[in-house]
C-alpha cells in the first residue's frame, strides 16, 4: 500500500466528517457506580485504565459506541480525540461524541490521531466546543474522488496493528521460553514467614543530586522519586557515582517507600536509595518479590515522615523462610516466575484471540 507521504491530503472540518455530534450524558462523577460494562471516558489525556461503571445503575448516561469522543475541556486534555468502539459514559459539558456511517475501529484510530494533532490550539480557557469544534480542520488522506480515504486509513491502521501484535506475540513467546516451566510451589499462606530488618537483607547506597541545569541529553534512564513510569523521569547523558543496574531503587522522599526494579544501567537522584541483596545474587525475580514487600510499608511514610536511611535500615520486612529458618530466595524467585508465566500465558491467549 502507499506510504502516508505518497497520498494526497486535504483538510476536512469536523462537522463534515461527523454529521451527528452529541453531548455526552453523564451528570456527575460522584454518581458513577463501579461495574463491568460501561467505561467512563474522562476529560483526560489518556483513556487507558479508565473506570468501568455499572450498566444497571448508570445506563441512562450511556452514549453509543463506534464514535469519536471530543475532549472539550480538561487539565491539559482539551483538543484530544478518542475513538471508542463500545457504549460509554462521558460527562456533559466536558466531552461530546461524533458519529459517522463511514467510521470503524481502524479508520477511527487513524482519524483520532489526526484530530488530536490540533490539541495545541485548545486549553481550559479556549475550549473545544460549539462552532470551534465543528469547524476545526483536520488533514486526512483522500481517495480518487477527493473524499476522505476511509478504506486507505482503515487498511493502514490495521496493517500497523497486525505488525505490533506480531511483535508483542514474539516478545511474549520469548519471555515464556526464558522463564521455563511452571513449577508447583506452596501458596504464600502455606509458607512460614519471619521478620527481618532491611539492613540484614540489603546494602543501601545513596543516589546523587543532578540539577536540571547540569543534565545532558542522552539515553541513560534517570531515576527520580516518582510513583510511575518505573521511576524514570527522563533520559540523560550524564554519569556519576550512582550509576548502577540490576538493582532495586527505593524512594525515601517525594513518593516515599515506592520501589522499582531496574535491570538497565541508570543513574539515581539523591531522593532514591539503591538496594542490593547482601546474601544472594541480585536477580530480576527475587528483587521483584522484594519490591512488593517493601511497598507494603508505604502507608507509614509521607512527605512529612520520610523513609530516610536510618528508618529504612531499621524497617522490618516479613519474608518467607526455608526449612533452616533462612530467607527462602529460591521460593521467592520461583513465585515471581510463576506469576509472570501466568500473566504472559493470559496475554498470549488474548493476542491469539485478536488474530
Amino acid at each position: 500500500m502507499k506510504k502516508l507521504s505518497e497520498n494526497t491530503w486535504n483538510a476536512f472540518s469536523v462537522d463534515s466528517l461527523f454529521p451527528v455530534i452529541e453531548a455526552t450524558k453523564g451528570k456527575t462523577t460522584a454518581g458513577l457506580v463501579d461495574g463491568d460494562r460501561l467505561p467512563y471516558i474522562a476529560a483526560a489525556k489518556s483513556i487507558i485504565g479508565c473506570k468501568i461503571c455499572s450498566a444497571e445503575a448508570n445506563g441512562e448516561w450511556a452514549s453509543d459506541g463506534n464514535g469519536m469522543v471530543f475532549v472539550q475541556i480538561g487539565d491539559g486534555a482539551a483538543g484530544l480525540a478518542h475513538y471508542v468502539p463500545i457504549s460509554f459514559i462521558g460527562m456533559s459539558g466536558k466531552t461530546s461524541v461524533g458519529y459517522s456511517e463511514c467510521l470503524n475501529v481502524y479508520n477511527g484510530l487513524f482519524i483520532e490521531r489526526c484530530l488530536s494533532s490540533n490539541k495545541a490550539f485548545f486549553s481550559h480557557g479556549h475550549s473545544w466546543t460549539g462552532k470551534r469544534l465543528a469547524k476545526t480542520k483536520v488533514m486526512l488522506p483522500v481517495d480518487n474522488d477527493g473524499e476522505p480515504g476511509y478504506a486507505y486509513m482503515a487498511e493502514y491502521a490495521q496493517q500497523k496493528r497486525d505488525a505490533m501484535l506480531a511483535k508483542y506475540r514474539a516478545y511474549v513467546e520469548a519471555r515464556i521460553a526464558e522463564l521455563g516451566e511452571y513449577v508447583e510451589i506452596p501458596k504464600l499462606d502455606e509458607k512460614e514467614w519471619k521478620e527481618y530488618a532491611l539492613e540484614k537483607l540489603f546494602s543501601v547506597s545513596a543516589g546523587k543530586r543532578l540539577t536540571n541545569a547540569d543534565k545532558i541529553d542522552g539515553n541513560r534512564p534517570f531515576i527520580g522519586a516518582t510513583d510511575n513510569s518505573n521511576g524514570i523521569t527522563g533520559f540523560v547523558g550524564n554519569s556519576n557515582s550512582s550509576c548502577d543496574k540490576n538493582i532495586l531503587g527505593v524512594n525515601y522522599n517525594g513518593a516515599p517507600c515506592i520501589a522499582f526494579y531496574h535491570p538497565y544501567e541508570c543513574i539515581f537522584t539523591d531522593d532514591v536509595k539503591r538496594l542490593h541483596l547482601l546474601h544472594h545474587e541480585d536477580n530480576e525475580y527475587v528483587l521483584l518479590f522484594f519490591k512488593t514487600i517493601v511497598m507494603q510499608q508505604r502507608t507509614k511514610y509521607s512527605y512529612g515522615y520520610k523513609f530516610k536511611e536510618k528508618r529504612m535500615l531499621r524497617q522490618k520486612l516479613m519474608i518467607p523462610i526455608d526449612d533452616d529458618g533462612k530467607p527462602d530466595y529460591e521460593y521467592m524467585e520461583q513465585y515471581a516466575k510463576n506469576m509472570m508465566l501466568r500473566k504472559y500465558e493470559q496475554y498470549l491467549t488474548f493476542l491469539r484471540g485478536k488474530e
